[in-house]
């Protein structure tokens, strides 16, 4: 299943190399298994409730591709492992502060994966604002200070459909 959308869709180019056989995965929240499978640019499940429709493979993009195309490279600014972080050799990647927090708080790796860049600064187009910005295997989080208090508070995006359906990708 997910060759055959590979190969029709761009392969090596567009998702790059597979990272991973196929595993199963359990989803707590809609009780469901399906199976997964991650590339070097993209994430794939397969939900075998939708046989035969368009959404029987979802597709979540991931990692440096998602970042360049959005103008920043955190390989450039990447740190190392220092105190009060976790460094996670399988993607390179450290995590910490509110993220690690966060991260931990709410499922770690079964909800939200591996990080796979390193913290970096990102300046909304809309209000000009700086926040902090950190992508997972499965998630997007972003760090925002309250302007009045000051208080820093984690802002959340999964991956996937909604993502690719809003680039024209999927329908």
């Amino acid at each position: 299943m997910f060759l055959d959308y590979w190969e029709a869709r761009g392969g090596l180019t567009r998702f790059g190399y597979p990272r991973t056989q196929e595993f199963v995965e359990y989803d707590p929240v809609v009780k469901a298994s399906y199976r997964v499978q991650y590339f070097e640019r993209a994430r794939f499940e397969y939900h075998p409730e939708y046989a035969g429709t368009e959404s029987e493979v979802l597709l979540g993009h991931v990692g440096r591709w998602a970042l360049s195309e959005r103008g920043v490279d955190p390989w450039e600014t990447a740190v190392g492992p220092t105190a009060g972080t976790r460094y996670f050799p399988e993607s390179g990647h450290t995590l910490g502060g509110l993220f690690l927090e966060y991260w931990e708080d709410r499922g770690g790796l079964v909800r939200f994966g591996y990080p796979l860049s390193e913290e970096y600064v990102e300046l909304s187009p809309e209000d000009g604002q700086r926040y902090i910005v950190q992508y997972f295997e499965r998630a997007r989080m972003e760090a925002h200070r309250d302007p009045e208090t000051g208080e820093q508070f984690v802002l959340l995006g999964l991956l996937g459909n909604e993502m690719l359906r809003s680039r024209g990708w999927i329908r």
